[in-house]
């Protein structure tokens, strides 16, 4: 499984698909762990996803790039940081109860149709609407981690299983990129 997962992570590298290449590497870390029940596969993912943002903080130029934005964006907030910036603008614009449906500026966040889609419900919806989606988001969780635990086979409880690692490793990535919490990855919301 290495190797073949491997050879589509050097596809992904190729294409510079770094967000889609990291949630690839939890996906296949999940469920080897839930597989084997070993920590040690925790642990050596951790190491190599350090490894890599280390080596491609100095050798791949768009990593650099989204670490130095995610540290400090008000370095840059008009260039390389302008995404992020304008995601936390329009995440505090959002307030408690939000501008309202329709009403918000989501055009001044970049890409909010699919990277920045939850910086755009923060400040149309608020805290409000934020916690009502992340709800959303634990229920879909929840529930298909529900259908993996009841499942009559193993293949359907590694299905289901990897089905919501895929969903919640994505929107973790997602939403921690939006509200910098994480460095940006590119990926949109599921």
């Amino acid at each position: 499984t290495i190797v073949v997962t491997g050879l589509a992570l050097m596809l992904l590298l190729v294409q510079r698909d770094l967000g889609t290449a990291s949630i690839f590497i939890f996906i296949f870390t999940t469920l080897i762990f839930l597989a084997t029940a070993k920590r040690r596969v925790l642990i050596s993912t951790a190491i190599f996803l350090a490894l890599a943002l280390f080596l491609g903080y100095f050798f791949i130029d768009i990593v650099h790039v989204r670490i130095i934005g995610w540290l400090n964006p008000w370095n840059d907030p008009s260039g390389n940081s302008y995404q992020i910036v304008q995601s936390l603008l329009a995440v505090a614009n959002g307030g408690t109860i939000g501008r309202g449906l329709g009403i918000g500026s989501p055009s001044l966040v970049p890409v909010a149709i699919s990277d920045f889609i939850y910086s755009a419900i923060a400040e149309e919806t608020g805290l409000a609407g934020t916690l009502g989606l992340l709800a959303i988001i634990w229920l879909i969780l929840a529930r298909g981690l529900i259908i993996a635990l009841r499942a009559t086979d193993r293949f359907r409880r590694y299905l289901a299983a990897g089905i919501v690692a895929y969903i919640g490793i994505q929107s973790l990535l997602i939403i921690g990129g939006n509200v910098r919490l994480l460095p940006l990855t590119g990926v949109t919301l599921p």
